[in-house]
């Protein structure tokens, strides 16, 4: 994320002075002693020329199956090839059949090549988009292959003994020149049967054409309704929050009115650092928000980073949001773990963030106004 240039020069110069501030209170470090012939990595001496999980560096990490020999990581000679960061034999991998990513689905591999084991139907061989990628399907269900190779069901069909038909509650009605899978119970232009068409200004539900809500509403049963903030409805239709609970953001959460420190909703007043029991909540700040700094507090010191303090700071910046997953590595092979944080999908804006918490790239984060969740390009300090 860019910040002015400005901006980014004070925050050093407060970032300095608060690591001085810590220097200065006797804080120590430590360093780890390692016999000849080894290295210190996060703890732990290790020899980089045969370490798999340190080969050459830290946290150079070698594909499953493979190999550390002399700190380069090689694969080892009845699986020779690196696909999808594992070892592999692309001879008899029914995954990589032949080549990376090349499927046999329910056949073997034998040669590089897909064969069926059970050659005769409903179980053929059929291109995968590719005459030199096939696999084997069953056309009695395939939707790309339903019936025969290449006979592809259109949306809302299933393939059933070789047949596409529609999914109920979706019925295959005519419209135009063509036909399509209509859902009954919502579409506009056959509710409730084929030949029933809403007015304008009405919506379909439940099989029946209605009044149309206003933008930022949804009609919920006869009722036009708030996904966002309406505790009976919350998120979706029917969906209460318990006694206690408020909505936000389609999300049932326990109302606070003061900080959250530790997931624990600390009531006022708060007496320096008394909320959580002994020497916290520690205040910290995230420098990703989209148009202010956000605070948050925890029990952790500055500049100590884990899934847990990831986690406080990506609630911070989109509270409701979801954890998508805890692991991702930045880098993918060697790099720091990373949390990927998305905003809630019934929020008004979308968004995703990735905050680092070990390794290199500890401390720093990226933000997109999409669900990209790319990594973090630059080694910095965005969140303390």
């Amino acid at each position: 994320m860019a910040f002015s240039l400005a901006r980014s020069v004070a925050r050093r110069g407060w970032l300095l002075a608060l690591v001085v501030a810590f220097a200065a209170g006797g804080c120590t470090s430590s360093t780890t002693s390692c016999p000849a012939g080894q290295t210190a990595c996060g703890g732990s001496c290790v020899d980089l020329t045969t370490d798999p999980l340190h080969c050459g560096a830290c946290n150079i990490t070698c594909d499953a199956g493979a190999g550390c020999s002399a700190g380069i990581c090689a694969c080892p000679p009845d699986k020779p090839v690196s696909c999808a960061l594992s070892c592999v034999n692309v001879q008899t991998d029914p995954a990589n059949c032949g080549e990376c990513g090349h499927s046999c689905g329910l056949g073997t591999c034998s040669s590089a090549a897909c064969t069926c084991d059970a050659p005769s139907p409903p179980i053929v061989l059929c291109p995968n988009g590719d005459p030199t990628r096939d696999t084997c399907v069953n056309t009695d269900s395939s939707g790309s292959n339903c019936g025969a190779c290449g006979n592809v069901c259109i949306a809302g069909e299933v393939c059933s003994s070789s047949t596409c038909v529609c999914n109920p509650p979706r019925a295959l009605c005519a419209e135009g020149a063509s036909t399509v899978c209509a859902d009954l119970t919502s579409d506009p232009k056959h509710c409730g049967s084929c030949t029933t068409a809403c007015a304008a200004g009405q919506v379909c539900s439940s099989g029946t054409c209605q009044q149309a809500c206003a933008a930022g509403f949804t009609l919920c049963g006869t009722t036009c309704v708030n996904l966002q903030t309406d505790p009976a409805n919350c998120g979706s239709c029917n969906r209460s929050c318990t006694l206690g609970q408020s909505c936000s953001a389609g999300i049932c959460q326990a109302a606070c009115t003061t900080l959250t420190c530790g997931g624990t909703c600390c009531q006022a007043p708060i007496a320096g650092n008394a909320c959580c029991g002994t020497a916290c909540p520690y205040q910290h700040k995230n420098f990703v928000g989209t148009s202010a700094e956000q605070t948050y507090y925890d029990c952790n010191p500055p500049f100590v980073w884990t899934l847990g303090t990831a986690q406080t700071a990506a609630r911070a910046w989109a509270p409701g949001g979801n954890q998508i997953t805890p692991t991702l590595s930045c880098p993918t092979v060697g790099g720091s773990l990373c949390l990927v944080w998305q905003k809630p999908i019934l929020a008004p804006d979308i968004g995703c963030a990735v905050f680092c918490y070990s390794g290199p790239f500890a401390g720093a984060a990226t933000v997109t106004t999409d669900y990209t969740c790319p990594c973090p390009t630059q080694q910095r300090i965005d969140w303390y």
